[in-house]
C-alpha cells in the first residue's frame, strides 16, 4: 500500500511499514535502533537502544530500500527478479529463512519477511541483545518523561498522516495547523505528565505577554509548537524560537523547553543541522535551561 513519502538516507520510501520508517528515522537522527528485547538476566522484556556503525546504518538503509522495491513490485516470488535490488541482498532474501529456523518451523523458501532483506549480520545486531551494542533504557522521573515525550514527537508524522487519511466513510481528524498539533500532543502526553496544561501564561517581559502551548510545572517542562506553513518562512520561525528561549525562563517552573517545529512546507533546508544549532544547555536569568528542538514533517 502506497503511503505519503518518507525521505531517509537519500531514498524516498512509500511502501515500507511504519516500524521500518521509525528505524530509519532513529538511524538517521542518532545512529541507533530502538526495540523491545528479552533480557535473559532479568527474565523480562526491556526497551533497548542498539548502536550501529555508520557503515552498518548505510547498509541497513540500502536493505530497507531493497524491501521497498520488492513491495512496490507487489511482492513477487523471487527478489532477484525485481529491478534495482542489489544482487547480494536479493540472494540473501531468496535464501531466507536460515536453516536453524526452517528446521524448527516448517517454512518454505523464499520467505520474504523484512528480516530476510537485512542479512544475517544486521538481523543479529537488531534482533539480539548483544552486550557491546545494546543499552537497556532504565529511566525514572523527569528523564523517563522526556524519553516518552521524545518518542511521542518522533511518532507525530505517522500519527498526523493517519488522522488525515482515515478509512473511507470515517470523518477526517484534520491536523493542519499549530493548534491541532498542540492538542494532539496534549492527548498523547497527558497520561505521562498528569499536570499538563495548555496555554500557560509567562510573566510579562518588556511589556510583552506570552503563553507557552503546553506546560508541566511538576516536571518543569514547557512545550512550544511551531508550524511552517509556507516557503521562505523558516528563518522567521527560528527567530521566534530564539525570542521564546529568552522569554520563557521568566516563568519559575521553566527548566526544559521543547520546541516542536512542524515543517508543513518542507521549507527547512537542513532540519538536523537546525536542530543541533538551536538545542543545548543555556544559562538564562542565572538558571540552566535545557533547550531541545525537534523538526518533523506532517
Amino acid at each position: 500500500m502506497s503511503r505519503i513519502p518518507t525521505h531517509a538516507f537519500g531514498y524516498t520510501f512509500t511502501h515500507i511499514p511504519e516500524f521500518v520508517r521509525d528505524d530509519l528515522g532513529s538511524l538517521e537522527r542518532e545512529g541507533v535502533l530502538y526495540a523491545d528485547h528479552w533480557v535473559e538476566e532479568l527474565r523480562d522484556f526491556r526497551h533497548v537502544r542498539i548502536a550501529l556503525t555508520n557503515d552498518e546504518a548505510k547498509d541497513y538503509a540500502r536493505r530497507c530500500w531493497a524491501y521497498e522495491l520488492w513491495l512496490r513490485a507487489r511482492s513477487p516470488k523471487w527478489a532477484k527478479d525485481v529491478p534495482g535490488i542489489d544482487m547480494d541482498v536479493a540472494n540473501e532474501a531468496d535464501l531466507y529463512p536460515p536453516n536453524n529456523i526452517a528446521s524448527i518451523v516448517k517454512v518454505r523458501r523464499p520467505y520474504h519477511c523484512f528480516a530476510a532483506f537485512l542479512g544475517s549480520h544486521l538481523e543479529k545486531v537488531s534482533c539480539t541483545s548483544l552486550p557491546d551494542r545494546t543499552t537497556i533504557i532504565e529511566l525514572q522521573g523527569k528523564e523517563s518523561a522526556l524519553f516518552t515525550l521524545t518518542r511521542a514527537i518522533h511518532s507525530l508524522t505517522p500519527t498526523i498522516r493517519s488522522f488525515n487519511s482515515r478509512e473511507k466513510g470515517l470523518a477526517k481528524w484534520q491536523v493542519d495547523r499549530e493548534d491541532d498539533v498542540r492538542d494532539l500532543l496534549y492527548v498523547m502526553l497527558k497520561p505521562v505528565l498528569f499536570d499538563l496544561i495548555k496555554e500557560e501564561a509567562i510573566p510579562s517581559v518588556a511589556v510583552s505577554h506570552k503563553f507557552v502551548d503546553l506546560a508541566s510545572k511538576v516536571a518543569r517542562i514547557f512545550i512550544e509548537v511551531k508550524w511552517v506553513a509556507r516557503r521562505h518562512q523558516w528563518k522567521a520561525i527560528v527567530r521566534q524560537i530564539q525570542v521564546d528561549i529568552q522569554s520563557y525562563p521568566a516563568h519559575k517552573s521553566c527548566e526544559t523547553i521543547i520546541f516542536v517545529v512542524v515543517d508543513a512546507a518542507r521549507d527547512i533546508p537542513d532540519p538536523r543541522l537546525i536542530e543541533k544549532e538551536l538545542s543545548g544547555q543555556q544559562v538564562i536569568r542565572d538558571r540552566n535551561v535545557d533547550v531541545r528542538v525537534f523538526i518533523v514533517e506532517p
